[in-house]
């Protein structure tokens, strides 16, 4: 007995389905790589057994040629599989199928990526269980074996990315089970592929266009293969690249295996070195703490994921080493300070739950040469997974750089001697449902509305103010923001009839005596800014000495002390004297006019501005009585 396909067959009154709806949730916002090394990295973080050793994950990628390809696509029953796929492609995704078999039989080369698992539960559970790994990963849409608990996924939509991530939408299981359930007769091999809804080539049967690969027990049409269990599934999974070594856990092998958003195929070296970075820079929490191990296969070398190769999260890690020995105050670069985020966590709507109490906020001075992820807050909980990088960029300017992270739920007390408080286990099953289902954000979403009484929005919704004034107040402590700052300068607005940086040996300037207007904004292409503008005295008695035109970087919403260089600027106006001196070290842009001169106008850039902190413009004009011509 070998594997092979079978696909449920559905009346013709049933709904059809033109693909996956899980694959096109997964696939809103960014279906790059990131969304599937965090899903499956996820699905194995939360699958660990519940013992001192971390799960163990290597992604295995491999290119099949020539003979070898051919003998893993006759072991996979690719034949009765392509007969169904060709019944498919009058729906877009149908098309994208066939071209991608076109693609394997042109090149004669199939790529397969293999998420091998160790150290966690395999899939357990009968075929048709209500709820059990196997049920929620390999045969249900939209269900989750995690939900109601804190895992990393509650929806069951993350397991989409396996088909998603496929070119033909077809993806292999093999496993070994942590325990006797439903069987000890490990491993356990199985396959599913998600076409859409077909008719057979006479138009008498409906296909509902989810097929499995396994093992028949009858001939009855329509009838779903089930797993195959012990030596039959070892024999079969040598064929299919897909055998595993002893030890529990689960082997899932994408079969040509493609980044749906990608503009050419990346070679297997720079897959592999993009799935080792992804790795450390969402799970570097569980990675540091020991409870997940990476590794990337790829010709039979393989690579560790270490944060050692990736010094760029060091800092972030550092906040967790230096905790004990925080400060009060970011006096030095490396020093560490921590403060307490409030979150008021109310009832669920069956009375249980509800706690006042926080998340810590961990805050580090940058060093100098810390430039990536500069200014930004790992958002983390006990899943281990980063969450999101909260960037404050806006917070800083002209003030302390900083890595930061925030530790909610039952990673509050990482890097302290405590163990989790009951608070946290409720801010942890808070935090879970605030996630959606790309769990990339907390957000108020329709599970918090679901399960939480009045009150849920503002918890959430407060987090990252009340990160915000805490940071304000760590890293800009110099700042008095409850006095007016620097004349704030609108992006586009009509110059206040003042005139500014007047000099001593001419007449004093005074108030209304100058008009105009600027304009200034970002340009994507160049990454600087573009400025112009046009100023006037008001009177007629009045000329135009010198216009300095200087760029104030704003940090929400207050100018600070940082300014931007002005790169060059020039003027249509006759007779203008054009220099870039520096005002405090700063260049700035200087128009100095012909005698006689009443109107002014000027344009020009800044130098490059990577941050893209939000810039305004400040005008600043000499104005003195008309001369004698």
């Amino acid at each position: 007995m070998s594997g092979q396909w079978g696909f449920t067959t559905s009346r013709p009154t049933d709904a059809r389905y033109g693909d996956d709806v899980a694959k096109y949730a997964m696939s809103h916002g960014e279906p790059g790589l990131k969304t599937f090394v965090r899903e499956v990295l996820q699905n194995s973080n939360d699958a660990r057994l519940d013992n001192d050793q971390p799960a163990r994950v290597t992604f295995k990628l491999e290119s099949l040629e020539g003979d070898e390809a051919i003998e893993y696509l006759r072991a996979l029953d690719i034949d009765t599989w392509s007969e169904h796929a060709k019944l498919a492609t009058d729906t877009e995704s149908g098309k994208h199928i066939a071209e991608a078999i076109k693609r394997i039989k042109d090149d004669e080369k199939i790529r397969i990526l293999t998420i091998e698992d160790q150290n966690t539960e395999g899939l357990l559970g009968e075929e048709n269980a209500d709820e059990s790994n196997f049920t929620a990963l390999v045969r249900d849409v939209l269900f989750s074996s995690k939900s109601g608990d804190t895992a990393g996924g509650s929806y069951g939509l993350g397991k989409a990315v396996l088909w998603l991530y496929s070119g033909l939408s077809l993806v292999m299981f093999n496993s070994t089970l942590s325990e006797p359930d439903p069987k000890d007769q490990s491993p356990r091999l199985i396959g599913r592929t998600r076409l859409p809804t077909h008719k057979s080539e006479d138009g008498d049967t409906v296909y509902q266009g989810h097929g499995w690969y396994g093992g028949l027990n009858g001939d009855e049409e329509g009838a779903r293969p089930e797993s195959i269990w012990g030596e039959e599934a070892e024999s079969i999974a040598d064929e299919l690249q897909l055998s595993r070594p002893d030890g529990p856990g689960t082997s899932i092998q994408v079969v040509d295996f493609r980044v749906p958003t990608a503009e050419e195929r990346l070679e297997d070296e720079e897959l592999a070195d993009q799935i080792t970075e992804m790795a450390i820079e969402w799970f570097w929490p569980a990675i540091y703490r020991g409870d997940l191990e990476v590794a990337v296969e790829v010709e039979g070398e393989t690579k560790q994921a270490s944060i050692d190769e990736y010094p760029q999260y060091e800092p972030f890690t550092s906040c967790l080493d230096d905790r004990v020995d925080s400060v009060s105050q970011l006096d030095e670069p490396g020093d560490v300070a921590q403060a307490a985020i409030s979150l008021d966590v109310p009832e669920k709507n069956d009375g249980s739950g509800g706690a006042d109490t926080q998340l810590d906020l961990l805050v580090r001075r940058a060093d100098t040469g810390e430039y990536q992820h500069r200014n930004e807050v790992a958002f983390v909980r006990g899943a281990g997974m980063v969450v999101e990088y909260y960037d404050r960029d806006r917070v800083v300017v002209g003030n302390q750089d900083f890595h930061a992270v925030l530790l909610g739920g039952r990673a509050r007390p990482w890097g302290t001697d405590e163990s989790p408080r009951d608070e946290d286990t409720t801010v942890e099953e808070f935090l879970t449902a605030a996630e959606p289902p790309q769990h990339d954000e907390w957000v108020r979403t329709e599970t918090l509305a679901n399960t939480y009484s009045r009150g849920f929005r503002t918890a959430v919704e407060g987090i990252k103010s009340d990160v915000t004034e805490t940071l304000r107040g760590l890293v800009a402590p110099d700042v008095d923001r409850g006095t007016t700052g620097p004349q704030r300068l609108g992006n586009r607005f009509n110059i206040g009839n003042e005139s500014r940086g007047g000099r001593s040996d001419r007449e004093s300037p005074s108030s209304q005596r100058v008009t105009g207007s600027t304009n200034i904004s970002f340009d994507e292409v160049y990454t600087h800014w573009s400025f112009n503008g046009e100023v006037e005295p008001l009177s007629d008695q009045n000329e135009i000495r010198a216009v300095t035109v200087s760029l104030i970087r704003m940090a929400e919403e207050r100018a600070t002390s940082d300014r931007l260089p002005v790169q060059n600027i020039s003027s249509d106006t006759a007779g203008v004297s054009i220099s870039l001196p520096e005002q405090n070290g700063v260049q700035v842009g200087r128009l100095e006019p012909a005698p006689g001169t009443s109107k002014i106008s000027f344009e020009g850039v800044s130098t490059e501005d990577h941050r893209q902190v939000e810039t305004r413009l400040k005008v600043s004009v000499d104005v003195a009585e008309r001369r004698d011509e």
